[in-house]
């Protein structure tokens, strides 16, 4: 007898040990190309607007970090496609336009703003969220008793 005590006293102090998670944290990394990382996992843009959607505050700013790096997107390539067809076109042995090329250059500066903002929106994206409240996966658990239609009986919702 007092060993079953002692084992239901034992489950009844650990058990809720088990229950506890570890923060949900997203990770900016800076660079020419900024990389996001949630729980050590690798994630695009589109990924973390989804997790941020449970952050008002952060998801505003996501979204406006999604726009740069649309913007930063758009810009890049045409940029680099304006600079590297001269450059193909000279290696190939053509005769290149060079001022296409300086148009090409000066629209990839023009983008280098917008990532450098696409960047500044995620850090305080990941800020936000989290020093905001944590979300827990676990719905909560409703526990009725009532009459069911085999009579009386325990209700559980989740």
């Amino acid at each position: 007898m007092k060993k079953a005590l002692l084992i239901c006293f034992m489950f009844l102090v650990y058990a809720p040990l088990f229950a506890q998670s570890a923060a949900d944290t997203i990770e900016v990394k800076k660079g020419f190309s900024p990389a996001f990382k949630y729980n050590g996992e690798n994630l695009n843009l589109n990924q973390l607007l989804e997790i941020t959607k449970s952050n008002p505050e952060a998801y505003k700013e996501m979204k406006i970090a999604k726009g740069k790096a649309t913007m930063a997107n758009v810009l890049g390539y045409a940029g680099g496609f304006l600079l590297g067809y001269p450059v193909g076109t000279a290696i190939g042995g053509g005769k290149p336009n060079w001022g296409l090329a300086g148009v090409g250059a000066g629209i990839i500066a023009l983008a280098l703003p917008f990532n450098a903002s696409l960047t500044k929106h995620a850090q305080n994206a990941a800020r936000i969220y989290n020093n905001g409240p944590t979300q827990t996966s676990l719905k909560p658990v409703d526990v009725k008793l009532g009459f069911t239609g085999n009579g009386l009986g325990l209700n559980l919702l989740f």
